[in-house]
């Protein structure tokens, strides 16, 4: 089972070598399903699922990047780079609500993990479930899409011991270029005049900065380059054993990986260690007893000062000098020193202990008839010092202390823990009848519980600046804490039943009761029903040549989503500071939270229409499904009346999202003597949009809440084009300048400023009538392409992956010019407006005026893209050469990570995160060299 077919003519030959090479199309025939298994051919639902092969030898550090693009209709967006902390949000066939939008979790059956701490040498297999039929089964929670992750388990046989390890350096994708201080000082002077202020800097001055004449006050430092350093390396370990024999097997595995920061100062760092045991045994030949125990040990490190030193490199001038001339921080005033912040403004040091466990045993009662009983325990203490150091700055001339950060030190030490049970009971029935009938039924029951307790305390003016710890602080000694808890009971159910493996259905159910709710309305049940026609064993198809296997599926049910704050429909009274009562300050309460006792889960009905075909053998393999979601009761504040005076809105159940979309898979797997290969394509669409906001006033902004438009859309005015001089009415008297076209009151508009169109047509523009939703951050079409081949001991992988028809935003110095003091020029600044530059893509610049920077068309980006996202060669040794060196298998490999990508996106930044003020660690490219070695 799951090997491929070989046949061998006898002849004269009595003695054969005979070597298996497993199937891969044979290992998908089996998916993971909600609490169990299911045929492939017999799955009516929409499930995803991919094995451990295409997260392999990948220089991934979460399994939320390694996802991107390898599944229809999942989508990770808003990546990073930074080091123990670069995971994405990842969302299935859209985002359904604007409250928590996170799909579900399940790790080896245990609900509610995070994926993106696990070691992915660990993993077996990935499996999406995407619509109710797959995913109603885990009733309140599962509205958001449910992602099943199985770990490697042991196989029976000799005991293998795998070594696995990669060395690798990081660098940005994108970073921007900034000018120096010569280029500085005179388009800010020209920026100045522009505006009719007087220029800031003579002639003289400039030519001092471009000489370098004067490094303490005239400077040319290219901050960008100053606080990133040229790469960053990275390593990762892997060490697994495992074995068996019949009626028992293990794996146990250790992993390390470490990460060093491409930021100065060495305080962006990351280290992890993920140990796992897994043991399953059979006992009296119809007990089966498993065991699964997780732990993870973690730390990562930044700055005290979090990602602002990446966006001060944006914000200070170029005349500052990283260090003065005599070996202080250098500084002239406004911005602080980036280097200075990221070097000594301290740490935010992060350390976490997670204990992860499961005990399952099994009991084949007769036959067909399992009963299943699982508790699971997940366990975390964590903890956290953010240590603010003080920064001075001195005089280079005087010596004086002439600026200071940071003061006084202070030092803020938080504690996490977090306990989470569950124990799981079913009951599994599975028979066919008459070679005929095939029922498979599942009943059970769950609890859970979650308890969550977090301590802090600050103090300040720590008597060591070197070493911090909550002991040292003498000042502002104070204290704080919180609790959280909530359970979740459950019976829930599946029934399958196929005739002749042709006609197919389900229907499974969840009747869920949420302690985030009041007792009247805890309870509801969710439940899905799905069909299934396996046309291929129709008689009058069944011995064509062409198509091997051909189903039509079809689904429609209702989940749920319980994700909002504990404790919502009860009024809650917090603790507050009040006046000084003789000169203590004293602690009053207060009415915190205002309850509502109606509020329940937010409701989401989901609809389905797939198929699944195989052509050639099985070679050619394609899915294709169309669908609905629709999500209703969505949280939401509601306004109500002034007079009701409460601290804030009580939360309500009002408004519906829809996300309506469709998806493809194709995939093509041959072998041809020696060399073989495999290519997989999948790409989806979704189009959303808000279709009821419960009667109230859309959410007028730059980004909007409105009905009939995507969620968050970008909400701005239509450029057309730069103005020119030709578009106004020239007055020499006053040297003036008229405009011919209607403008915003009060914008001092002059040829070389944008012109924006009148929508309606009353002759001018405003910011009322003249707007409307221009874009969205939500991407359209997602999609990758993955393929594989080897010829002999060689093999090439490749994978792309890209987005289309979405937007993206950069605002403020990560994309203008002197729009304040702090937005820098960019060498795209240059070609600017100008009398001379008439044909310039950025408006003229001007000082401190920023109606030319108003959300329009003009300044939104296209963030589609098309990348590499991993290419990987690899040798492996001929069986016989490496058994010299008592190795079953030795390869070795080269790989890249995002090692280019085609985009229209804004050259300095990468458009996985597309939204930006430029406060963000950026995205890398990675490039390791790595062995796979099994001894056996």
């Amino acid at each position: 089972m799951g090997f491929k077919t070989q046949e061998k003519l006898v002849g004269s030959e009595t003695d054969f070598l005979i070597t298996l090479d497993e199937d891969a199309q044979a290992l998908e025939e089996v998916v993971v399903v909600g609490y169990g298994t299911q045929k492939k051919a017999n799955l009516t639902g929409a499930v995803s699922q991919v094995s451990s092969d295409a997260i392999e030898d990948r220089p991934i550090t979460n399994l939320s990047s390694g996802l991107q693009g390898l599944m229809p209709g999942v989508t990770v967006t808003g990546a990073s780079g930074a080091p123990g902390n670069n995971g994405g949000d990842i969302r299935i066939r859209g985002i359904g609500t604007w409250g928590n939008s996170n799909p579900l979790i399940v790790i080896d059956g245990i609900p509610g993990g995070n994926l993106n701490i696990l070691n992915p040498q660990d993993i077996e297999s990935i499996s999406v479930l995407k619509d109710a039929a797959s995913s109603s089964i885990y009733g309140v929670r599962g509205a958001n899409g449910v992602i099943l992750i199985t770990t490697k388990s042991g196989t029976a046989g000799k005991p293998t011991l795998s070594y696995n390890s990669y060395y690798g350096v990081q660098t940005p994708t994108a970073l921007p270029d900034r000018l120096g201080s010569p280029e500085y000082m005179e388009l800010l002077n020209e920026a100045q005049v522009n505006v009719g202020r007087n220029p800031t800097y003579t002639a003289d001055e400039i030519q001092i900065a471009r000489e370098g004449t004067d490094l303490n006050y005239y400077a040319n430092t290219n901050w960008i380059e100053e606080v990133y350093k040229d790469y960053a390396p990275q390593q990762n370990h892997n060490l697994s054993v495992n074995g068996g024999q019949e009626d028992f097997n293990y794996y146990l595995s250790y992993g390390l990986l470490k990460e060093e920061g491409l930021v100065v100062g060495n305080n962006y760092e990351s280290q992890r260690h993920n140990v796992r045991a897994k043991l399953n045994t059979t006992v009296l030949d119809r007990i089966d007893i498993s065991s699964n125990i997780g732990y993870i040990d973690r730390n990562y490190i930044g700055s005290a000062a979090g990602t602002g030193p990446l966006y001060q490199a944006l914000t200070i001038i170029p005349l500052v000098p990283v260090r003065n001339t005599e070996g202080g921080w250098g500084y002239i005033g406004g911005s602080s020193n980036p280097v200075a912040v990221a070097t000594d403004s301290g740490t935010n040091d992060f350390s976490s202990e997670e204990f992860t466990g499961n005990v399952q045993a099994a009991i084949n009662l007769f036959k067909g008839f399992l009963i299943r009983g699982r508790y699971g325990l997940v366990k975390y203490n964590s903890r956290r010092n953010l240590f603010e150091r003080t920064i001075n700055y001195y005089s280079p001339d005087t010596g004086d202390l002439v600026w200071q950060t940071g003061y006084p030190n202070k030092i803020t030490t938080s504690s996490y823990k977090g306990t989470y049970q569950t124990f799981v009971g079913t009951a599994e029935y599975d028979r066919t009848f008459a070679d005929t009938h095939h029922i498979t039924a599942l009943l059970g029951i769950s609890q859970e519980e979650t308890v969550n307790d977090d301590l802090e305390a600050s103090r300040t003016n720590l008597s060591s600046s070197s070493v911090g710890h909550i002991n040292l602080g003498t000042e502002n000694q104070l204290n704080d804490g919180s609790n959280a808890q909530n359970a979740l009971q459950s019976v829930f159910g599946r029934l399958n039943y196929g005739y002749k493996d042709k006609y197919l259905a389900e229907i499974n159910f969840r009747y869920d009761g949420s302690s985030r709710f009041a007792e009247d309305v805890r309870w509801e049940l969710f439940s899905a029903a799905s069909i299934g026609w396996v046309f291929t064993e129709e008689g009058f198809l069944r011995d064509n040549n062409l198509l091997d296997f051909g189903k039509i599926r079809a689904s429609y049910g209702t989940q749920g989503n319980d994700q909002i704050a504990n404790w919502a429909y009860m009024d809650i009274l917090g603790p507050v500071n009040t006046m000084p009562i003789g000169d203590q300050l004293t602690i009053g309460y207060r009415q915190t939270v205002v309850g509502n006792q109606l509020l329940t889960w937010e409701s989401a009905e989901k609809a389905n229409l797939g198929i699944d075909l195989a052509f050639f053998n099985n070679r050619l393999t394609t899915t294709a499904d169309y669908f609905v979601n629709t999500t209703e009761n969505i949280l939401l504040r509601l306004p109500i009346p002034d007079v009701f005076g409460g601290p804030d809105y009580p939360y309500q159940n009002a408004g519906s999202v829809e996300n309506r979309g469709w998806e493809f898979q194709m995939g093509w797997r041959d072998d041809i003597n020696d060399f073989s290969y495999s290519l997989d394509f999948n790409i989806s669409d979704v189009k959303n949009k808000v279709t009821d906001l419960g009667g109230t006033e859309p959410t007028i902004g730059d980004r909007v809440r409105m009905e009939g438009e995507p969620l968050d859309a970008f909400y701005g005015l239509v450029a057309d084009r730069i103005a020119q001089e030709s578009d106004f009415t020239y007055n020499a008297e006053d040297d003036s300048y008229t405009p011919n076209f209607p403008y915003i009151q009060g914008d001092p508009v002059q040829p070389g400023d944008l012109i924006y169109r009148d929508l309606n047509g009353d002759g001018e523009v405003d910011l009322v009538n003249d707007r409307k939703v221009i874009g969205s951050h939500i991407p359209r079409y997602t999609y990758g392409f993955r393929g594989s081949m080897a010829y002999k001991g060689f093999d090439l992988n490749f994978f792309l992956q890209g987005v289309g028809e979405v937007n993206g935003l950069l605002t403020g110095s990560a994309r203008h010019a002197f729009i304040s003091e702090s937005a820098m020029p960019q060498e795209i600044h240059l070609d600017r407006w100008t009398p001379g530059n008439t044909d310039a893509t950025y408006p003229r610049l001007t000082y401190q005026q920023s109606y030319n920077q108003r959300l329009s068309t003009y300044w939104l980006e296209d963030a589609s893209y098309l990348r590499l996202k991993n290419v990987q060669i690899g040798y492996t040794l001929p069986t016989g050469l490496s058994e010299k060196f008592k190795a079953e298998r030795f390869r070795a490999y080269v790989s890249a990570e995002n090692l280019f990508t085609v985009s229209d996106y804004f050259y300095g930044y990468d458009p996985e995160s597309p939204v930006s003020s430029g406060s963000f660690y950026p995205q890398v490219k990675t490039f390791t060299v790595g062995l796979n070695i099994n001894l056996k």
